[in-house]
This record gives structure tokens, sequence and C-alpha cells, in this order.
């Protein structure tokens, strides 16, 4: 990656905030042409769809009304019927006369391609090609509507045998079936869209709706013929699977009328609008492609890119001359730094101007000068920081000298045979062993309890009355490690202030409590004497509050000791708690982190 100075980031950002908003203006301005033009292309498709389902409409009211001419035609339903009642000249004229009628009709409606009246009486004589034997063809097999259908049984009349969309319908009298009636129309009349195609990116469909019964699912199978075929080029079955789709699974147990739907299949995208003809059971489908709109926009695209590339390029000259010409004082402040960097205290740079660089040259100035000084303070404090260290290795070594001469004494003890002067004297030791490790800052609960009990049993050799510690800490709790002697001054503290006032029998508790939702337990350290008054509490708590920095004075560890150290070691949140009313006593708290073990810190 190659790295920038600081002007060059500085270009980069003003062009930036040209830049930027002026994407954001074309790229929702192309958003907005592409929204206008897929709902207008969305509206297109609605239109002609709803032209397309008004013509075939209307073709099957065609259809409805010769149906009804025929079923209200009193005379022949009767003849039908009863055919024997009349003699031979009557019936010749009778079917001489309704056939010309027929005709005549027929012609008045150029689309109807045939009109064919069966008779289920065999009495019925045929008139071709108006009325016909009801045993001239299968018509009980045929559907109402059956589409690519060719009157096979017409023998030699190849003028009646196009492809034709026919409706197929009994004829009743009274109640009694008497024949049927069958209507067809060429498919290019009643479908005449789907023989034509407006353009290269619009296209017009029917489908079947067709109920599968092995698989017990509705299937859409296209109405199609070879010239059909030639002007519109099916549709991919991922197409086909996303129209079923919306006409069908996203119903949730609704049957949907019409709808929209856009369909993908990969790169081609299709906006499209669908309508269901009920008296049909068949689905009318329109689409528009998108391509013509991705032809518009990528024209529409290329030119305002082309625009923006040639502003941003314009913009980033004239910014980076502009800045180049302002940026020679920073430069000068930024070689200073390189030499302070490489060692040099002493450099200085020329001031200059009077803008906020001017002021940064003159703090670069200050700041060397006061890195001078500061160094040699530094040099003093580390003197005087190893003087100290000195003093206290010879401290920790007259300490040794106490100590060890404890274990000659104890050594007599022993050889005199005084138990107690001898168990004393151990305990003593421990005590001090314990103070001596001056350099270990931390150690496990278990270890400051173990000096408590020593320390506690001093205190019973000195007094006339005992101290009983109880302590009562879970086993989990034992390696959490805390501030070395955090607890042995609370019980100081609770010696000097609850038991020897009282001068009798008393009981100091060290327990555990549980950890709360922060992952902390509190060690609890409770006396039984006369406790605390809440003024005093309120003044202990408000001084432990204050977080400055501040030596024991009188030789001992106090409370705000204890407090600065465990926010030292725990962070500022570890806060000690006081409980305490006159006459039952005190109880404090101090809250340690559950998760660091002794396994994962080691003590000395």
């Amino acid at each position: 990656m190659i790295a920038m100075n600081f002007s060059q980031k500085l270009v980069f950002a003003y062009t930036c905030i040209v830049v930027i908003p002026l994407f954001i203006l074309v790229v929702t301005a192309m958003g907005l042409i592409r929204r206008s033009r897929v709902e207008e292309l969305e509206s297109n498709s609605e239109g002609l769809l709803q032209e397309n389902y008004e013509q075939v409409q209307k073709n099957i009211e065609t259809f409805t009304l010769f149906e009804q001419l025929v079923n209200s035609n009193g005379k022949l339903m009767l003849f039908f019927t009863i055919p024997e009642r009349s003699d031979e000249d009557e019936i010749i004229d009778t079917m001489i006369s309704e056939t010309t009628m027929l005709e005549r009709t027929i012609e008045t409606v150029p689309n109807i391609y045939g009109l064919r009246v069966f008779s289920d009486n065999p009495v019925v004589p045929e008139r071709w090609p108006i009325f016909m034997n009801s045993s001239r063809t299968k018509l009980a097999s045929l559907n109402r509507w059956e589409f690519g259908y060719t009157a096979d049984y017409l023998g030699n009349l190849g003028s009646l045998k196009y492809e034709s969309v026919c409706s197929t319908r009994r004829l009743e009298k009274n109640h009694r079936e008497i024949g049927y009636i069958q209507i067809a129309m060429k498919t290019s009349d009643f479908f005449p869209f789907l023989f034509k195609k407006i353009s290269d990116f619009n296209d017009d469909f029917a489908f079947r709706e067709v109920l599968n019964e092995t698989t017990n699912r509705m299937e859409l199978i296209p109405i199609t013929n070879s010239l059909i075929e030639s002007v519109h080029e099916p549709l991919s079955p991922k197409i086909m699977e996303g129209l079923y789709n919306d006409v069908y699974r996203r119903q949730a147990g609704k049957k949907k009328s019409s709808g929209r739907v856009i369909l993908h299949d990969r790169g081609d995208v299709r906006y499209s609008s669908w309508v269901r003809v009920p008296d049909m059971n068949v689905i009318l489908l329109h689409t528009c492609s998108s391509e013509e709109i991705q032809k518009e926009l990528l024209l529409i695209q290329t030119g305002i890119i082309s625009g923006l590339v040639i502003t941003v390029f314009l913009l980033y000259f004239l910014v980076r001359y502009l800045t180049s010409r302002l940026m020679g004082r920073v430069y000068n402040l930024i070689d200073g730094m390189k030499e302070v960097q490489s060692g040099n205290l002493e450099a200085e740079v020329n001031v200059t101007g009077y803008d906020e660089v001017t002021q940064a040259q003159r703090t670069f100035n200050t700041m060397t000068e006061q890195l001078r000084n500061q160094i040699e303070e530094i040099k003093k404090e580390q003197n005087l920081i190893a003087d100290t260290e000195m003093k206290a290795m010879q401290n920790q070594i007259n300490a040794h000298f106490i100590y060890n001469a404890l274990e000659t004494i104890k050594m007599q003890a022993v050889i005199a045979g005084e138990s107690d002067v001898e168990e004393s004297i151990n305990v003593l030791g421990k005590l001090m062993h314990y103070c001596l490790r001056w350099r270990v800052h931390t150690v496990t609960l278990e270890e400051e309890v173990d000096y408590i009990r020593a320390y506690v049993y001093l205190l019973n050799i000195r007094n006339d009355y005992m101290i009983s510690l109880e302590t009562e800490i879970q086993p989990d709790y034992k390696s959490v490690i805390i501030p070395k002697m955090s607890l042995q001054p609370l019980v100081e503290n609770a010696f000097y202030y609850a038991i020897e006032p009282l001068g009798k029998d008393a009981v100091i508790r060290v327990y555990t409590e549980d950890s709360d939702v922060y992952g902390r337990i509190w060690i609890c350290v409770r006396d039984f004497g006369k406790g605390i008054s809440k003024e005093k509490q309120e003044e202990l708590i408000k001084y432990l509050e204050d977080d400055s920095y501040e030596k024991d004075t009188a030789g001992s560890i106090g409370l705000k000791n204890i407090q600065q150290r465990l926010s030292m070691f725990c962070g500022k949140d570890y806060r000690i708690k006081i409980e305490s009313a006159e006459g039952e006593g005190t109880l404090i708290k101090i809250p340690v982190p559950l998760q660091l073990r002794n396994s994962d810190k080691e003590v000395h």
C-alpha cells in the first residue's frame, strides 16, 4: 500500500468532500430514472394485458350469445325433443329454415369459425355443416373448452379443420339432455395477441390451468401452435417457476385473480402482469423485458460517469496546486520533528506568519525546551529512587538481623523446655517473615487468613480475655489473589476500637460471600462491638471516596491505604463497603475479582 503524505491526504479529503455528494446525487438520480422507467414498463404491461383480457372476454361473451340463441329457440328445442311428431315435409322445412337462420347469424359474426348443433335423437336428420348427430364424434369426452381443436369428423370439409378454440356444451329441454352445441373460433381470432409481437421487449402468452392427477398439482400448459411458436420464444423453466410461485404458492390459501411479478432468469429480468380468465381456467401473461431499460440507463450512466471522472481530475489537480502553496511551512515544522526524533533536542524551527501554523511552530519550540528541562528532572528523580531503594535494602538487612535473633532465642527456649515461649516466638517469626517480603504486593486469600490467625494468637497472649477468630472461606475462594495486608488492618481496627474498650471475650468473623453479576466475591470482616455512629460512617465513606493519593503517617496501614491499593490492583470500581449499627458491631466488605487465581499469577 502506497503511503500518502499530509498534503496528499488533504487533497484527497477536499476532493472527496465534493465528489462524494456529487456521486450520491448521481446515484440517486439514476435510481429515480430507473424507478420511473420500471413504473412505466409495469403500467404499459398492465394496460396491454387489460386489452388482451377484454378481447378474450368479448369472445367468451360471443360464444355465450350463440349458446343462448340456440337454447332460446323453442321451436328447434321442441323439434330435437320429439321429432317423431313431425311429418317428413315438416322435418325438412324445419331443418332448412333453422340451418339458414344460423348460417345468416354466423355471417354477422365473422370471427365464429364454426357452429355445430348435435342431436342425441337419431330421427333428426343431419344438415351439414350445422346440424349433425351426436354419434359423429365423442362429444362427452370433450372439455367445456378445448384448445387447438380440429373437427376431424367433418370428412372432406378441410376449410373447417383449422386449429380452433372450441366450446362444447350440453343442450337441455325441461332438464332433459337432448344434444350438444359446439361453437368454434380460430385460435388466431380468439387469442389474436398470441400471433403478433409488439416489439423485441414485449411478449404475450396464454396458459391453460391443468390439474396433474398424479402429483395433484396445477400445471400451466402454454396455448401454442406452430405459428405462435415462430412468433414467441418459449419461456425458460426458471421464469415459468417464478410465474407459478406467484399464481399459486404465494396465495396463502386464496385464489388470486391477477398480479404483478418480476421474473428472473440469469440476466433476463421481466416485469410482468398476469390475469386469470375464470370461465376458461386460462392465465394471460404479458411480459416487458428490462433489456431496453438497461440499454438506456447504460447510455445515461456512461455520459454521467465520464463527466464525473473529468470533473474529479480537474478538481484534484486544482486542489493539489493550491494545497502545495499553503503547506510549505507545515513541511518545515515536520523537518524539525524529524530532527527531534533522530535525537537532536536542540532543534528549533523558524517562526513565520500569523496563523495556526505559526502557533504550531511556537508550540514546537516551547515543547523542545520543556523536554530538555524534563529530562534533567528525570535524571535527578532516578538518582533519588536509587538512593531510596538502597535504604530499603538496608532496612531489610536490619529486619533480617532481628528475625535471626528471634530464631536464636527460640532455640534457647527449646533447650530450656519453654514450649509456650517457643510457640510465641514461632508465631512472631511467621509474622515477621510475612512482612519481610517487601517486594511482594499480592498474596492468596488463604495466606492472608493464616497471617490473621497468627496475629490473633499473639493478641491472646498479651490479653487476659480470649478473642475467637471464626473463618468461613469457601475452598474455591482460598486461591483468590488479593493485595497483601488487606485483612490484618481490619482485624487490628476491630481489636482496638471494638474489643479492647470492652475488655472481655469477643468474636471476630472472617468469611466470604458468593460472587455477584460482575464476577467478584466479597471478603467480610465482622466484629460484634459497640459499632460506628451514622455520622462517623458517612465521614469514613466520604474519606474513602477521595481517590487522591495519601501517605500513611501514623506508621500503620489504614482503610485509605487498603482502598488505594485495592483500586490500583483491581480497578476504581472496587470500593470498600462499611455496614454498622451502634451496639451491634461493624461489618467491612472488600470486593476482589474471582477470576484472578493463584494458578493465574505467580506469588513469591
